[in-house]
């Protein structure tokens, strides 16, 4: 949203101290689907740094709207799958032997385009994890990513001091919204979550798609 005003490497100064606040804010809720999520997550984001390396490094080489182009398309396909077999899903067994492939893919993805949500969310999804699981489940690899995402720019010297007073001040709405989002989250039926998590996913294939082209 920040990006066509401010251009994106500005907008992704000021938005990754929120991000992490949101993360931290979300991941301190749900932190009780820690014991149940684990083991899957370790190979997940574990894998993911080994994908983040090289994503990153292909992106100086590749076309991102190639990669934008393959990534919509393989979301928009699970979402066609989701909805005509609305009983599909991994089961636990399949997801911790899926996990670090999926990981690979996912830190891929991020460090070629900057953003992961799509592949860890269309798995997730597919796992069928209860709302707490899930959300802990996103959660653990953006903090994962972001913390090193800031970190970076932080070195590369991206935190100008007037970006720096930009991206506190939009730590404000963070703390204001996220507790709100959540127990917004809490009321919602599961079918509900399910159903709120494709749109997302839907919106994010098709806003790649149009940024390809």
């Amino acid at each position: 949203m920040l990006a066509p005003f401010i251009g994106v490497e500005h907008a992704v100064v000021v938005g990754s101290l929120g991000n992490l606040v949101a993360n931290l804010m979300l991941l301190w809720a749900t932190r009780r689907s820690a014991g149940t999520i684990a083991p899957l997550l370790v190979r997940l984001v574990g894998a993911g740094v080994i994908g983040v390396g090289i994503g990153t490094y292909l992106l100086t080489i590749l076309d991102d709207r190639i990669l934008s182009v393959v990534l919509a398309t393989s979301v928009l396909a699970y979402i066609v799958l989701a909805l005509a077999r609305p009983d599909f899903h991994l089961t636990r067994a399949q997801g911790l032997r899926a996990a670090a492939p999926v990981g690979v893919v996912g830190g891929f993805i991020h460090g070629a385009t900057g953003s992961s949500g799509t592949v860890f969310g269309t798995f997730l999804h597919a796992l069928d994890l209860p709302r707490p699981d899930f959300v802990f489940g996103v959660t653990i690899p953006f903090l994962v990513f972001g913390t090193v995402q800031a970190t970076t720019l932080a070195g590369l010297g991206s935190f100008t001091g007037e970006r720096l007073v930009q991206a506190f001040v939009a730590i404000a709405p963070v703390l204001v919204v996220t507790p709100l989002g959540s127990r917004v989250g809490d009321r919602l039926k599961s079918r509900t979550f399910s159903h709120l998590v494709l749109a997302l996913l839907a919106f994010s294939g098709v806003v790649l798609l149009i940024s390809a082209f």
